[in-house]
């Protein structure tokens, strides 16, 4: 599947994800702190959202240089993510190396975090779209939204479903809806175009999140074993686990600590009900990409130019339903 999907990619795209230079922009940044960063949130990676950034800027006939800034922005700030994320979940591996937050320390892996935020914004500013800097404004906010929503979860222990796509949305899915809607924007298109390209993002971030998931739950995964039961996290699985046992759910929410009571019994249906609703949104974000080709596409030159730069497109729709680390 991953040659099927790299062989839709035209070369030079692949060779600006490979090549992208994530070093820290502002000429005041300390060494320590880039280092630090290059060393853990930084290292690795798919660069999945940079290349999902870059394959819908070809979409919407974007050349890569006005793409670029927007594509190693949102990267950036998934990374300050998962340096916050390391330090609130007590991570100890990222990406088969030590996290950040052990490199360091908690304070410094929240600093290194912050600064990139801020260096994000500089550079957003220095590209000169506006309404892009607003917007990811606006995501960094759904990050920090998303954030605490989960922590007061995980004390009120009061989970629905409608909470747990909340919280998909805001920590997962705004990140992913960006790599849709900003290329959107560059090209000038429609509001609604852009409200199209936004949702399709939504989607695909929904998706993403709970296939993340149910990744807790495979052998394979390069996740910490268990973090999210010892943190006493709820998330899309554990949720559907403790609806299939009513009577540990019970005792969940009478103040058990969910690593106590997991036994593991229906976890396979737990799982099997996640993908399946992952893969309704995919499905979703495939109609939305075929309206996108309906309301741009005027002629059979436009359609057939669409047709080539929306398959890898549908290959990331592919590796998000399938993927198993």
């Amino acid at each position: 599947m991953l040659q099927d999907f790299l062989s839709t990619i035209p070369l030079k795209t692949l060779k600006h994800v490979k090549d992208m230079d994530l070093n820290i922009s502002s000429p005041n940044c300390n060494k320590a702190i880039n280092d630090l960063l290059q060393n853990s949130v930084l290292v690795g990676g798919k660069r999945l959202r940079p290349l999902l950034t870059y394959l819908v800027g070809s979409l919407f006939g974007q050349d890569f240089s006005k793409v670029a800034p927007y594509a190693k922005s949102i990267e950036l700030v998934h990374a300050a993510s998962l340096s916050h994320d390391d330090v609130i979940d007590n991570a100890t591996t990222r990406r088969n190396v030590a996290s950040i937050n052990i490199q360091a320390s908690n304070k410094k892996a929240v600093l290194a975090g912050d600064y990139l935020l801020a260096d994000v914004i500089v550079g957003l500013t220095q590209a000169g779209n506006l309404e892009l800097v607003g917007e990811m404004a606006k995501v960094i906010q759904d990050l920090a939204v998303g954030e605490w929503i989960q922590s007061d979860a995980i004390e009120n222990r009061d989970y629905t479903s409608e909470l747990i796509e909340t919280i998909a949305i805001k920590k997962t899915a705004s990140v992913m809806s960006w790599c849709c809607f900003s290329p959107a924007i560059l090209a000038g298109h429609s509001a609604e175009v852009v409200e199209k390209a936004r949702q399709m993002g939504i989607d695909l971030g929904i998706a993403f999140q709970l296939m993340d998931d149910t990744l807790d739950f495979s052998e394979s995964s390069q996740k910490d074993a268990n973090l999210d039961l010892e943190n006493g996290l709820v998330n899309a699985v554990l949720f559907q686990w403790l609806q299939l046992n009513p009577s540990l759910n019970e005792k969940y929410k009478a103040g058990e600590g969910l690593i106590s009571i997991y036994n593991g019994e229906k976890i396979d249906k737990a799982v099997e009900i996640v993908k399946q609703t992952a893969m309704s949104h995919i499905n979703s974000a495939r109609s939305l990409l075929d309206e996108i080709q309906s309301d741009i596409c005027s002629n059979e030159k436009e359609v057939k130019a669409f047709e080539k730069n929306k398959k890898p497109i549908l290959y990331i729709f592919d590796y998000l339903t399938q993927r198993r680390h």
